[in-house]
């Protein structure tokens, strides 16, 4: 019997931001800890850094965007056209260049400063708000799709200056770089993904009654973070919350919520990001908590199959914020990933 089709995630990662938002803004005053990365000063060939100057001159600084205290390091948000919409970024860090693509209506703000402050250290990191989020402007006369989102991150790179980075997404995220991975494969240089699917009749979706948890608007912060961490992770969760306090917040609207909502809903159908995926020549770090209650694990071992160049890694006693709850191990494994796929 066929897995039934997962409802879509329309809570995923902003419920949880919104209901342990009073948690967290009383954790404001602990610190992540560990050292911030410099400013970007990595070598890179002429033309790539005139196209990275020219890209700096066409966006602006959002004023007052730039963080204090333990997430300084990330600076400001500028705002750049693409393909008829803004997108608000940050960039960070030093080294080869690491995209992030953020999940289900996630926000810039929802990746932790740890995690961030990790990855600095190896990489020049650029970090965006999907459409409709956050800093992120929309067109609503267009239905919302991975696709799209896939269209935008391309876009973004184009536009930045960027050659051939790394992608590095989470969630939907994961499931918007391997939509990149199959439709743009030239776009990027390598791909990592975690906790995503491949859409369409292949995916193994959520139970029912945790996509029924997912995006109850009843759902309680602690009942999230069941869904995002092992019961017996309360290290990880306490950290979590933590540092879902050191950044300023970002609003997520109602009309982007169900944007998303059916973007989510139209992924379940499509079939594209799972035809193009053989043919893709992109290097690809597939990984996953095999204790994930909202992707389930086994669709890490499809795409694995599917793709032409992945290699699969499970996080043992970890669920879908493993790269927060584990972010060491999980920094680890990307550096090595990038360095013997020849970037950097």
């Amino acid at each position: 019997m066929s897995a039934p089709r997962r409802t879509p995630r329309t809570r995923t990662l902003p419920g949880l931001a919104v209901a342990v938002a009073t948690v967290a803004l009383g954790a404001v005053a602990c610190s992540s800890g560990g050292g911030h990365p410099t400013s970007a000063t990595s070598s890179r060939p002429s033309t790539q850094a005139t196209a990275v100057t020219a890209a700096t001159a066409a966006s602006a600084v959002v004023p007052g965007s730039a963080p204090s205290g333990p997430g300084a390091f990330l600076g400001p948000v500028r705002r750049i056209p693409v393909d008829g919409i803004r997108i608000g970024y940050r960039q960070f860090g030093s080294g080869p260049d690491l995209v992030m693509v953020m999940g289900d209506t996630g926000t810039m703000s929802d990746w932790t400063v740890d995690l961030l402050s990790r990855l600095g250290r190896h990489y020049r990191v650029t970090i965006f708000d999907n459409r409709g989020v956050g800093y992120t402007s929309d067109d609503t006369s267009v239905p919302d799709t991975v696709p799209l989102m896939a269209d935008d991150t391309v876009g973004l790179i184009k536009a930045l200056g960027l050659q051939h980075p790394a992608l590095l997404g989470w969630s939907m995220g994961g499931e918007i770089g391997l939509t990149v991975a199959a439709l743009h494969p030239g776009a990027i240089s390598a791909l990592v993904s975690t906790g995503g699917d491949l859409g369409g009749s292949q995916a193994v979706n959520t139970p029912p009654a945790v996509a029924e948890e997912l995006n109850s608007p009843r759902t309680t912060g602690p009942q999230m973070l069941d869904l995002l961490f092992p019961a017996d992770a309360t290290a990880a969760r306490t950290a979590y919350i933590q540092q879902l306090g050191l950044l300023p917040p970002e609003k997520v609207g109602d009309e982007t919520l169900l944007r998303q909502y059916q973007a989510g809903q139209a992924y379940e159908s499509f079939e594209g990001t799972w035809d193009g995926l053989p043919d893709s020549t992109v290097p690809m770090l597939i990984t996953n908590g095999s204790l994930d209650e909202i992707t389930p694990p086994g669709n890490a071992s499809i795409i694995a199959r599917r793709a032409a160049h992945a290699q699969l890694v499970m996080f043992p006693d970890a669920g879908h914020a493993m790269l927060v709850q584990d972010s060491g191990r999980f920094v680890s494994l990307v550096t090595r990933f990038t360095e013997a796929s020849g970037i950097g």
